[in-house]
């Protein structure tokens, strides 16, 4: 349990800051973007948060005529990816304008909105995993959490599974994070295009985030997970592989499109 609880402490940590390495990876290319832009992504990030969540129940309510139902339903996580995605876009959007209004950087801003998201989302995940580790570890200690702890649920979900199986999901969980900081760079990017003529490059952007949650969801469904969609949970050893799979190649599609397109645009300034 100590050694479970120390592994999960760890990745928790890892969790957080492994969105660094993209970021960092993908501003070589643009040093001077603003980290002003970056904050506003996270504020963005928020926003859309709380009125896509409130919007999705609201809807589901009207549907379900506001009867309480178990049943898993695939239709509203696939529409919710979508309603998210726009949003997030439109915000990014509206923020973009004021800052060509104002002459700025636009292509630029829009990779500091991209790394913003990326930072901010999931972020919660990652202190679950902290506090799910901690808790481990005391257990393990022979100490006892009070009852009624938040984390319980998921120190039991956690404690039941196999140490390989564990430490495939966490290693899945990091790798997610990469990515997901690395396709919302992309996205940031794509909205900015769309502000400088290339107005196509706003729905290629949504196209791009609405398939990276899209395509692991449906895959996930497929092999027969009981949560597809599911960061915070325990899969078996074989589904954490092809998600693993799945979300580096993600990642590495999306670095070298991002880098190819930055090295471009900045051969074009110094002409």
């Amino acid at each position: 349990m100590v050694l479970k609880g120390l592994l999960v402490l760890a990745s928790g940590f890892i969790f957080i800051f492994s969105s660094g390495v993209p970021m960092r990876m993908i501003s070589r290319f643009r040093p001077d973007y603003k980290k002003e832009g970056m904050y506003w992504g996270i504020g963005i990030w928020i926003i859309t948060f709380f009125v896509s969540t409130f919007l999705q129940n609201f809807f589901r309510q009207i549907a379900t005529g506001g009867q309480n139902t178990s049943t898993t339903s695939i239709l509203p996580y696939l529409l919710g990816a979508v309603l998210t995605t726009l949003l997030l876009q439109a915000g990014m959007l509206i923020y973009l304008r004021s800052e060509k209004k104002k002459c700025g950087d636009v292509s630029s801003t829009g990779l500091a909105l991209g790394f913003g998201i990326g930072l901010i989302a999931q972020v919660f995940t990652g202190m679950t995993l902290i506090g799910a580790g901690g808790g481990m570890i005391f257990q393990g200690a022979g100490m006892k959490l009070a009852e009624g702890t938040v984390q319980a649920g998921t120190i039991a979900l956690i404690s039941s599974a196999s140490f390989f199986g564990l430490l495939a999901a966490l290693i899945s969980m990091i790798l997610y994070r990469v990515a997901l900081l690395t396709i919302s760079s992309v996205q940031g990017y794509l909205v900015a295009d769309a502000l400088l003529g290339k107005a196509s490059r706003f729905w290629l952007g949504a196209l791009v985030s609405i398939a990276f949650t899209w395509i692991i969801f449906l895959l996930q469904l497929v092999l027969g997970t009981e949560n597809p969609g599911q960061i915070l949970g325990i899969t078996s050893p074989f589904i954490s592989i092809i998600s693993i799979i799945y979300y580096a190649l993600a990642f590495f599609l999306g670095y070298r499109w991002l880098a190819r397109e930055l090295q471009a645009a900045g051969g074009k300034k110094s002409k």
